[in-house]
């Protein structure tokens, strides 16, 4: 007997967005052309997935990015504000130039406590896995052994690659979501979690 064909799941950080060295959490910042062309090569290399449903965050980077993939297929784009990136309070909208002169201190103690550090008048990385992991339970839920896309941020993404590698938070800099990389996670029904990288 053939066994149930996993449900795969297509991770894509949105493209380059205006603002480098910019914190934006939480700020609505759009893609430059080169994100834009960034997110078509994606669609470009997903063209030959049978694609089930698109998702994305409801902030307009993923979402014009998720809108690359989906158009040509016909497929609507599903928006859900769990998958936007981690809330970073007061910090959004700065550089880490700015922050490292202005509050040091609260850099360092944030590096010492990834997981547990809450950004002034934001979240932690253990409260944005908490909003996260639920939706995409949810997502997965849906289309069991098809193949889905979400295209979100650099802190979701390593949210949910943490999870299914069983890695804990703490690393959360030790692997990089460049702008438009494309991860790919085949979760079996027996509870197992295969994490390929397609493109950095």
């Amino acid at each position: 007997m053939p066994h149930p064909a996993p449900t795969r799941l297509f991770l894509v950080r949105h493209g380059e967005v205006f603002g480098e060295g910019v914190l934006h959490g939480h700020v609505d910042v759009a893609l430059t052309p080169r994100g834009r062309q960034q997110m078509e090569a994606v669609a470009q290399r997903l063209a030959g997935e049978d694609l089930a449903a698109v998702y994305c965050s409801d902030l307009s980077r993923a979402r014009e990015g998720a809108r690359a993939v989906a158009s040509p297929r016909g497929l609507p784009v599903r928006e859900d504000p769990a998958f936007r990136e981690l809330h970073l309070g007061r910090w959004d909208d700065r550089s880490f130039a700015v922050l490292w002169r202005e509050e040091r201190e609260l850099l360092e103690r944030w590096r010492a406590d990834l997981e547990g550090f809450v950004v002034p008048g934001g979240e932690s990385l253990s409260q944005l896995r908490a909003r996260v992991l639920p939706s995409l339970e949810v997502a997965l839920g849906r289309h069991p052994g098809r193949s889905l896309c979400l295209v979100a941020h650099g802190g979701v993404n390593r949210v949910i690659l943490f999870e299914a590698l069983g890695v804990p938070l703490a690393r959360f800099h030790s692997v990089a979501q460049e702008y438009a990389c494309l991860n790919q996670i085949d979760y079996h029904p027996d509870g197992r979690s295969i994490v390929r990288l397609v493109n950095g």
